[in-house]
């Protein structure tokens, strides 16, 4: 799941912008292996209003698709930071006790990678609080505040989600690529469901015309799972898999596709909206080639499935 949006804009500026530029704090926070940056943006103050709320509209159209890759990314993701998310919020204990606190960097570290393992070397982040004083505090919650499962209790959340947050062996890499090892097996990502390296890469095979000129990204938008014995995909569409997360993409759009800045990149928002709705690969062929064309729009944004880096096969996004 890729998401942005980027004002074009063109170097310049008088010599009291230079000096406000120069007294801007561009750092928020620095944790971990990482620090947060804020950006000046020159020139959105003279945009229209009609153009903000293009933007305000395509924001709110990313945000919509953060859960989904928080769970292309692991498919213990979503619940490991709801849980984490409760014991911040919640916690009646020392906050500034060391394993709160560390919590509270490993959280970040979440929130920021949008998952357990890092964003660049993809290596799951070893916690420096122990198992122990994570348990208590979870098991000090009101349940109605942690990501249950029907019928489950916080003694069992802890047991389903200890060993991926705490054990070094349980879900190591989200994206391998060592030779000789099944990438699929061996890799967190949430791209493929029971499914061996070998049978993902035949499905596919088969799908595919060495004739076709002009082929689609067979299994870009989908997941790829074995149900009674048989392959089939789940395809992320309205109506699919991620259908409450993309509906909601779709109504921010279809806002967005309003108050278009002209007709070409009206055709783009439109032409993603429809396939999203069909989760038809062609749609997102003519959609790329509508975005390729717009060179006029002041507003740039990229929202969709688009980089496939994430998965081990290169093929999903």
């Amino acid at each position: 799941m890729t998401v942005a949006a980027t004002l074009l804009t063109s170097c310049g500026g008088s010599k009291t912008t230079t000096a406000e530029a120069e007294k801007f704090d561009y750092t928020v926070e620095q944790f971990a292996d990482l620090q947060i940056l804020r950006y000046r943006v020159p020139g959105f103050e003279e945009l229209t209003l009609k153009q903000k709320e293009l933007i305000y509209y395509l924001t709110e159209a990313a945000l919509e698709g953060r859960d989904i890759l928080f769970d292309q990314n692991g498919k213990y993701n979503l619940r490991i930071r709801r849980m984490l998310e409760a014991v911040y919020t919640n916690y009646q204990g020392d906050k500034t006790a060391p394993d709160f606190k560390n919590m509270e960097v490993y959280l970040k570290r979440v929130w920021f990678s949008n998952g357990i393992h890092h964003h660049y070397g993809t290596e799951k982040f070893v916690p420096n609080f122990s198992q122990e004083f994570l348990k208590q505090a979870v098991l000090g919650l009101d349940a109605k505040l942690l990501p249950l499962e029907k019928g489950q209790t916080a003694d069992q959340l802890c047991a389903e989600l200890f060993p991926v947050i705490f054990d070094p062996a349980v879900m190591l890499k989200r994206v391998n690529q060592a030779d000789g090892e099944d990438l699929v097996l061996t890799s967190a990502c949430n791209y493929y469901d029971g499914v061996t390296q070998k049978e993902a890469e035949s499905f596919y095979s088969v799908l595919k015309d060495p004739k076709d000129e002009t082929p689609v990204s067979y299994g870009l938008n989908s997941r790829l799972v074995k149900e009674n014995g048989k392959l089939t995909e789940k395809v992320w569409k309205v109506g699919g898999l991620y259908t409450q997360a993309i509906e909601k993409i779709v109504y921010w759009l279809k806002k967005a596709e309003g108050v278009a800045e002209n007709e070409a990149q009206k055709a783009v928002i439109t032409k993603l909206i429809q396939f999203y709705e069909t989760g038809d690969l062609k749609d997102f062929d003519e959609y790329s080639i509508l975005w390729v064309k717009d060179l006029d729009s002041r507003i740039d944004f990229v929202n969709g499935f688009t980089e496939s880096y994430g998965d081990p096969l290169g093929m999903k996004a």
